[in-house]
């Protein structure tokens, strides 16, 4: 995603600053527009090249392209101005419930300009549904409970709300029913598998992946990468060496053009039986599904492993690539490229169904959490 952070409106050491820096540290492009950067952790990563960029406030977001503008509450028309002048399709506003009530004919105008979506306090929920604002309740969701960190952190549960929150704005916008949508696993489909992949430097894009994302961009199917990642049950490498592996993906598919819509994974032993593991029945692309408006049946999965069959009983097709080159094509020096040849199942995709999930004032936040055993 590309992100602009209206600065002048959120206040330093908030929730949404922290996240918002966070993102870049996932590997979103991250522009930000007037007021006060976060400081970086001393012990951790710094945001990859052309992740994070500083950019004049006032007029500066007319000289840039956006997707999502974050904001916050006090000043809802000064962000969706930013929005506007940037091209972007979504809002997403830190609240309290305070600011919503004193909001005015203005401010809910700006609100409605853009797909939007708001995050409160988890101790406002309650007050929120006893007393609803005047916004639709399930254009909001819940920070977590963890205290803010001291800097931005990728890992933080804050981050990982504020990424589902941009998504499903982004979803608002792109559709408003149901619609089809490609799951794929990581290792050894976009990239070169190498076991437990923790260096994002032994990342390496296998030859004609940014084609078949450009193929499925083109077609209007989002692409979802869902991944296990057990090397951080095991031991072997801390969580936030996965989310800069994850930013190292975006950034190669980035100079080649192309883009991911999300990345789920799952950091748990493959004994701990959490439902968040590719492989279980209630990890599938279904349940995730809600996020972008798509219904099971559009919901196409490239599996990389036999026990993924069950992307049929899921609900979902199954796309079969091609990848690997065979003996007699490597005798001759051809490469091996990724080529989608065909989707099975039992009827096609129909983009044209309706019915998409709505978000809803949910105290676990706009989407499941990684590393959490409810996210499936």
């Amino acid at each position: 995603m590309r992100i602009l952070v209206h600065g002048a409106s959120i206040l330093p050491g908030t929730r949404m600053a922290l996240a918002a820096a966070g993102l870049a540290l996932r590997g979103h492009q991250v522009l930000w527009s007037g007021g006060t950067v976060p400081e970086w952790a001393e012990d951790g990563p710094r945001p990859l090249s052309g992740c994070f960029e500083r950019i004049a406030g006032g007029l500066g977001p007319a000289w840039h392209q956006a997707e999502v503008v974050l904001g916050a509450g006090r000043s809802p028309l000064a962000a969706a101005a930013a929005g506007w002048m940037s091209r972007a399709n979504a809002l997403v506003l830190d609240l309290t419930v305070a600011e919503l009530r004193r909001w005015d004919w203005r401010a809910r105008w700006a609100w409605d300009s853009l797909h939007a979506l708001g995050l409160v306090p988890r101790a406002s929920g309650e007050e929120l549904q006893l007393e609803p604002p005047r916004v639709p309740l399930e254009r909001l969701a819940i920070w977590s409970d963890e205290p803010p960190a001291a800097s931005s952190r990728a890992e933080h549960p804050d981050t990982e709300i504020l990424e589902r929150a941009c998504e499903r704005a982004l979803a608002r916008h792109r559709t408003q029913g149901a619609r089809a949508a490609v799951f794929a696993d990581r290792d050894g489909t976009l990239v070169v598998e190498r076991g437990y992949l923790s260096d994002p430097e032994d990342l390496e894009l296998l030859p004609g992946v940014p084609e078949a994302i450009h193929s499925l961009r083109a077609a209007g199917l989002p692409l979802v990468v869902i991944s296990n990642q057990s090397g951080v049950g095991r031991g072997f490498f801390p969580l936030s060496r996965v989310y800069q592996a994850m930013a190292r993906l975006r950034q190669l598919l980035r100079t080649h053009g192309a883009e991911i819509d999300a990345v789920y994974f799952c950091p748990h032993r493959p004994e701990a039986g959490c439902a968040c593991r590719k492989a279980a029945r209630r990890r599938r692309p279904a349940a995730l599904a809600g996020a972008f408006g798509v219904r099971g049946r559009q919901a196409a999965r490239r599996p990389d492993r036999p026990q993924c069959r069950d992307a049929r009983g899921a609900g979902a097709h199954r796309i079969r690539a091609r990848r690997g080159a065979p003996a007699r094509r490597r005798a001759r020096g051809e490469t091996s490229r990724l080529r989608v040849r065909r989707v099975c199942g039992r009827r096609r995709m129909d983009p044209g169904e309706r019915g998409p999930r709505p978000l809803g004032l949910d105290p676990t936040g706009p989407g499941p959490r990684r590393g959490s055993n409810d996210c499936g």
